[in-house]
Order: structure tokens, then sequence, then C-alpha cells
């Protein structure tokens, strides 16, 4: 009996194996040897197919779900598939004018940006989009306003270098020439410092200029304690798209879904991992060490400020999404923000 080269063997599993995954992202169902004989054209016979299945079975590429002779793929098989795309497809032009619309009107503040961040991801993907905010250490102070607005009430606007605008109005009883002499002070001394190194020594530094004034070191303190404590946020869109695919539809994965848009903190702890690298990065489904993720993949990236990475934007779906698409659409979006953040910083 003629033997068959060993590499031959593993290109027509990587080929079934592809072909497979294909199918299931198109339809949901599970494949049988049939329609790959009968829809992908193999120049294999139907028996070679079967074999060739059951092989990658019992690899932990593919499995069966109940009594189906259909197969679908396993997270170690679309691991296999996420990197044999050996290089993203680029958006096409038509597609990335679509991404460019999108951002464009009125993009000021940063909050704007990022919440419409989230919402063209969700739009484009149809899955869930996200985007973590720059941590607190990332962002520095570019400068500090202390307005008057009323008796007793001053307003506070706080501006940082990546763009992130945080207003708060505070009680405070100070003569306008006192506050306009804060505002030249801290602008001065803080100016340049990332939030937490301000929040850290703005009691300090009014110590220092001011002992004398008691009401302008009580503001100090309540500037410490709340127009600095910026925590990190997620803003998310389309939480509904990822439930309405016919694999979410039992209780426990939509309970699941829920539980990640409403405590954001769980998303915010796995995606700080992601600032070391600047490159798409997929989590497929028991990669993630969350379990509210489990039957979910993540593709994510980072967006800059200039070339330091401060945040992570990408979607969530099901993990019979197509990769290629959904890592070209992550990576075409996280540019454009980065030349609305260099634009505006």
């Amino acid at each position: 009996m003629r033997q068959i080269d060993p590499k031959i063997i593993e290109e027509r599993k990587k080929q079934v194996l592809q072909a497979v995954i294909h199918h299931f992202i198109k339809t949901a169902r599970p494949v049988g040897s049939h329609i790959l004989t009968d829809d992908y054209k193999f120049d294999l016979s139907p028996a070679t197919i079967r074999n060739l299945m059951a092989e990658l079975e019992d690899d932990g590429y593919l499995t069966h779900p109940h009594t189906s002779a259909g197969r679908i793929p396993t997270d170690k098989g679309y691991r296999a598939y996420v990197d044999s795309l050996m290089e993203l497809q680029r958006l096409a032009l038509e597609e990335e004018s679509r991404v460019r619309h999108e951002y464009h009107g009125r993009v000021k503040e940063l909050e704007e940006i990022l919440v419409k961040t989230s919402k063209v991801l969700s739009a484009l993907s149809q899955y869930t989009g996200f985007v973590l905010t720059p941590k607190l250490e990332r962002n520095k102070l570019k400068y500090l306003e202390l307005l008057p607005v009323a008796h007793r009430k001053i307003l506070v606007i706080l501006v940082t270098h990546t763009g992130f605008v945080k207003h708060q109005m505070i009680d405070a009883d100070i003569a306008p020439e006192k506050l306009h002499r804060l505002n030249a002070l801290l602008n001065s001394k803080l100016k340049g410092l990332t939030l937490l190194e301000a929040k850290q020594q703005i009691l300090e530094k009014i110590e220092e200029a001011e002992r004398e004034e008691r009401e302008l070191f009580l503001l100090a303190r309540d500037l410490s304690g709340r127009i600095f404590d910026i925590e990190e946020e997620v803003y998310m869109d389309g939480t509904t798209n990822v439930l309405a695919l016919p694999e979410f539809q039992d209780y426990e994965p939509v309970r699941c879904i829920l539980r990640l848009s409403e405590q954001k903190d769980i998303l915010v702890h796995i995606l700080q991992e992601d600032l070391t690298s600047d490159k798409v990065k997929v989590m497929i489904g028991s990669e993630s060490t969350c379990r509210e993720l489990q039957n979910l993949s993540v593709v994510s990236t980072v967006y800059k400020d200039g070339a330091r990475p401060i945040g992570v934007l990408g979607i969530i779906g099901p993990r019979r999404m197509e990769y290629h698409k959904m890592m070209a659409l992550v990576s075409s979006v996280s540019k454009i923000l980065n030349k609305l953040l260099s634009k505006g910083g």
C-alpha cells in the first residue's frame, strides 16, 4: 500500500479544519462530512474526509454535540484557525470609509470619542464593542480651571494631555482673587504630572505656598479626594447583538454576558493585562480565566497616545466569529482612534 507523505496529511487536515470552521461560522450548525464533500469541492473521497475529521476530533480540534453526526470546532480548533491567518485582511476601502464616517461630527472630549468608538465597533461587527479608558497613572494633567459659578459653588474643569475632560461642582467659599491665585498656583505646580502624582502632591503644594490660608487648604483636600479620583471605565455597546445569536439562547451564557455588562470591573481587570503589546489579540473561550467569557471570544488591541499604549478597545462575540474580519476591524478602528487622539493632544 502506498504511504502518503505525513506533510500532505497534515495539510489536508488543516484544509478540512478551516472548511469546518468556515461553515460553522456561517451557519452555527454542526458540519457533517457530506457538507464538505458537496460544498467545498475537496478532491478527496467522503471516506477520507470522515477519517480526517475523526483524527481532528481525536487531536482536540473538533468535537460533536450530543448525538449529532456533525462536528463543531473546539477552542483549540479556533486557535489553530486564528493562528493560520498569516496576515490580517485589511478592510475594503468602502468599509474603512464607513469607519471614518462614523467618527465624523462632534467628537471633542476624549470621553465622547471613546463612547463613539464602542458604538462604531458594535455597529460594524454586529457584536459587542468595548473601550477601556486610560489608567489614572497614564493620564497627565494638561490644565485645571477653577470657576466661581454661584454663591459657595466652584466648577472645577480638569483636562488631561489625552483629551480627557472631567467636570466637578465643589462647595467652597473663596474670594475670586484667591481662587485666581490658587488656579495659577495649581497649574504651575501640577501641570505635566500624572493624575496619580497630582492627587498625591496637591496638598503638599498648597501647604507650601498658602499655609495661612485655611480655606485654600480645605479646597485642595476636596480636590484631591474628588476631582483627581478617576477610575478606569469600560464603555460597552451592542450587548443585545450577542444575546440575539442562536448559541446564546440558554440561560447561563445570557446571564454571563449580562453580568459582564453590569459589572464592568471584571472586564477592566482582564483588559489591563493587554497594555503590554500593541498587536491584535484574540482570546477564545476557555483561554480566558474569566468565567463570564468561557462561551465568548474577545478580539482586542491597544490605542495610543503617540507611541505609548494607554487603553484597550475591541469586540466581544461568539467563538464562531469571522476572526480575520473582526481582527481587521479592531486594527483599523485603533489606528483611526490613534490619529484622533494625536490631533487633540
